[in-house]
């Protein structure tokens, strides 16, 4: 008699078995790995009698609550990933608030030389928003093919930022390049509240 589910031969003397209500036969060993996935027969898809299951209920029991504790590692390292994520956001945005607080007392040199200090990756929110600061404030301090630079290297990557259009389109203007700053400008919604 072979067992099920490994297919190797079961030795009546020497090892234990179980089978199914159509007398399938499983190692025990075997079928107590099985039952953490189906209380079924594999074969003919039958469940097992109530006391077969019985005879493994602790062992279950168990392997459930390591599967449990796994899922509960699982879900403090994301917690604390999430924490730290947001911890990190924090920093960032007060960060743009000392920025924003240097730009309104036109402490520029100030401002860019923070900005510098960070990394400007286009790829993230936070690299796109420091690419963007640096075009505004080079904008405010009336160099404005510096600004041109930033922000259109800005807006090629991400075609949705209103700002930096609207910026890119002053600084054009201030460069006398009328058909450019008309083009910047049309990709500025009208109600757009630009700072």
């Amino acid at each position: 008699m072979k067992c099920i589910i490994c297919h190797l031969d079961i030795n009546e003397e020497s090892e234990e078995s179980e089978m199914c209500p159509n007398e399938h036969s499983a190692h025990s060993e075997c079928l107590k790995e099985w039952l953490k996935h189906s209380k079924k027969c594999p074969l003919c898809r039958d469940s097992y009698d109530k006391s077969i299951i019985d005879k493994f209920k602790s062992y279950l029991a168990e392997e459930e609550a390591k599967v449990q504790e796994v899922l509960r590692k699982q879900k403090e390292e994301e917690s604390r990933k999430e924490i730290k994520r947001i911890g990190a956001q924090m920093v960032f945005l007060k960060f743009i608030e000392t920025i924003d607080n240097l730009i309104n007392v036109k402490d520029y040199e100030g401002a860019l030389e923070r900005l510098e200090s960070i990394d400007s990756n286009i790829n993230t929110d936070k690299g796109r928003n420091i690419i963007f600061l640096k075009g505004k404030i080079n904008y405010l301090m009336g160099r404005y093919d510096l600004a041109i630079n930033f922000l259109f290297k800005l807006v090629k990557e991400k075609f949705d930022y209103p700002q930096a259009f609207y910026y890119l389109g002053k600084s054009y203007e201030q460069l006398g390049l009328k058909e450019k700053a008309k083009w910047a400008f049309e990709r500025v919604p009208q109600k757009e509240s630009i700072s």
